[in-house]
């Protein structure tokens, strides 16, 4: 049902039962559960004609976010967490992963081009561009973040390092529900591979 919603924008409930094939009672507590979980929300729609409008329902930016994730992202939790282990135990955790982070942005930039919110989207951080920076909704890392957010979120700050000729800072879980990336005040030149990074959360 959400990968339906994203991929048609917002529907009636009648449309999505038409679309999925299912019976509308079965569509409706369905959709009550994705709507209890914060996946899909209701929406205005443009009202035609007389009578009220029917409730048209979309996917919520988590619930965009759900829908295209990896189904094999699981299975590559277990090895973003030993990869995690393993930096932290390093004689120096903030910067081999600021260097990872780096490279991994090196090889993005070489098969997906540049663009700092298009990357960051198409690995799964759903970037919202907002008056203070960039914040991030959804985390690919979230439970090693939290488990090891110095080496998960320099890592990620890596990322940033390497998909930007601006200097931004990452701010781990800086507002409710996101983390925040600020650009810096006149920044314009490529980060030097030495330089530090500030890290909140």
């Amino acid at each position: 049902m959400l990968r339906g919603l994203v991929a048609s924008g917002p529907a009636t409930l009648a449309e999505l039962a038409a679309a999925l094939g299912g019976h509308p009672n079965t569509t409706r507590v369905q959709l009550e559960q994705l709507v209890e979980d914060g996946f899909v929300t209701e929406v205005h729609r443009p009202v035609s004609g007389r009578g009220r409008p029917a409730r048209t329902y979309g996917a919520t930016v988590v619930g965009r976010q759900i829908a295209l994730e990896d189904p094999d992202r699981v299975e590559h939790s277990a090895l973003v967490e030993a990869v995690a282990e393993y930096l932290a135990a390093s004689p120096d955790p903030a910067a081999a992963s600021l260097a990872v982070g780096r490279g991994w942005g090196r090889r993005l930039t070489e098969s997906l081009g540049t663009g700092l919110v298009p990357v960051l989207a198409s690995q799964g951080f759903t970037p919202e561009e907002t008056p203070d920076g960039i914040a991030l909704r959804t985390c690919p890392l979230l439970a090693s973040a939290q488990l090891r957010p110095d080496v998960v979120c320099g890592m990620h700050q890596g990322l940033i390092d390497a998909l930007s000729p601006e200097l931004w800072d990452l701010e781990p879980f800086a507002v409710p529900g996101a983390c925040l990336v600020r650009r810096r005040p006149d920044s314009c030149a490529t980060p030097p591979p030495s330089r530090s990074t500030r890290t909140v959360g």
